[in-house]
């Protein structure tokens, strides 16, 4: 493996040339149903801190545990850049673990990192994509290398592991709730109280009044105004096959300061007020019934189309996903005329290079789909229409 202290290199893919048109459909939920009861969650639950971003929630867990200078947070290779921005603001650094096709975590590796030789403090574990990972297995080696253990539950607001309900299993927990409800941010982090006699949370330390104020605002009209029926009209038209994509601007930097997403005018911020009542009272039944119908309703939709495969087949009992992950045969053409039709996917390409293979050709092929509970009937017949006119075995040979 590469000397985790080396400069990072970030591979970086500009889509400024591409002219991409915004997304016809909203990526997140922006409308809420109310109502009691639901899956339970332990980022509901007292003694949680509420952050603007679940990033400087983040930076809370690691000040807690006094990380600094000379300090390792590992992390997994493939990751969104913001994963990595609190270790890089403290001034440690990040050293890489490589994953499984399944993005798992390969424990055979970590051991021989961590056997290597650093000063790893903690290590970030993610549930992707709403999905929980097996945790049994890299909580005994945290405790046995002395390692802090943070579940990261960006992706997973709600579900079991196998050591028992998400953010309960690491010494310390983050959650990105505005992910799941339509607030305007949130970000979570809890302990567990596993660290006798290390610092404790410290609480953040502002609020932003404009910031609330638009908060608030929102809240009213997602409460009063009722929302009209989105209607995707016209048929998405598929880019002639002799149509490429213009030259990516596609470069690999030596970056070892946060990205431009860690914004220094948002740390310490409290999460708002408003963010934080929609969590509570949104209604959790409506929320992971509908996610898990969407999510059932892509693996249909994907199942007939022969350019590409979707990462996740089955949704296990009690799964309420994120996103819907779907794997490309062409990360780059496919992806461009996806975006071309105003289709609303993301995907991490803005990432450190490793030596891990599944983290390469994740970075460009592996796409996220919403399944979110506002999605309406036409904007999903509408997005499911434009991928089976991108990624249909007519649209090959077209």
């Amino acid at each position: 493996m590469a000397d985790a202290l080396e400069p990072l290199r970030i591979s970086r893919f500009d889509p400024s040339p591409c002219g991409f048109p915004p997304p016809r459909v909203s990526l997140l939920p922006r409308r809420a149903s109310w109502g009691k009861g639901g899956p339970e969650s332990v980022f509901l639950g007292s003694g949680n801190l509420f952050f603007s971003r679940g990033r400087y929630a983040l930076k809370a867990a690691l000040r807690a545990l006094s990380f600094g200078p000379g300090d390792q947070l590992l992390v997994p290779s493939y990751h969104c850049r913001t994963m990595l921005d609190p270790a890089l603001d403290l001034g440690g650094h990040v050293a890489f673990y490589p994953l499984m096709p399944s993005l798992a975590l390969r424990m055979d590796v970590l051991e021989r990192i961590v056997q290597g030789g650093g000063s790893f403090k903690a290590l970030l574990y993610p549930h992707y994509f709403g999905f929980p990972q097996s945790l049994t297995e890299v909580a005994a080696f945290c405790r046995q290398q002395g390692i802090a253990l943070i579940e990261d539950c960006s992706h997973t607001f709600f579900g079991t592991s196998d050591l028992g309900p998400v953010g309960s299993a690491g010494d310390f927990a983050i959650a990105s709730p505005y992910k799941f409800f339509p607030s305007e941010d949130g970000g979570i982090v809890r302990e567990n109280g596993r660290l006798a006699g290390e610092a404790r949370l410290l609480p953040p330390s502002r609020r932003d009044w404009r910031r609330e104020a638009r908060g608030g605002a929102s809240l009213l009209k997602q409460w009063f105004v009722s929302p009209k029926p989105v209607v995707l009209s016209g048929a998405p038209q598929l880019l002639g096959s002799s149509v490429l994509p213009p030259p990516a601007v596609e470069r690999v930097e030596v970056d070892c300061t946060p990205s431009s997403n860690y914004l220094a005018s948002e740390l310490g911020l409290y999460g708002q007020y408003a963010s934080a009542w929609i969590m509570k009272r949104a209604d959790r039944t409506h929320l992971a019934g509908a996610r898990r119908a969407r999510f059932i309703e892509w693996l249909s939709v994907v199942e007939a189309l022969s350019r590409c495969r979707p990462l996740v087949r089955e949704l296990p009992e009690g799964v309420v996903p994120y996103m819907f992950p779907l794997l490309l045969d062409d990360g780059e053409a496919d992806f461009y005329r996806l975006k071309q039709l105003g289709m609303p996917i993301w995907r991490w390409d803005d990432m450190a290079v490793s030596e891990c293979e599944v983290a390469s050709r994740y970075r460009k092929r592996l796409i996220h789909l919403p399944c979110h509970q506002a999605l309406g009937d036409s904007e999903m017949n509408w997005m499911s229409l434009a991928l089976r006119t991108v990624l249909s075995p007519v649209s090959a040979d077209a």
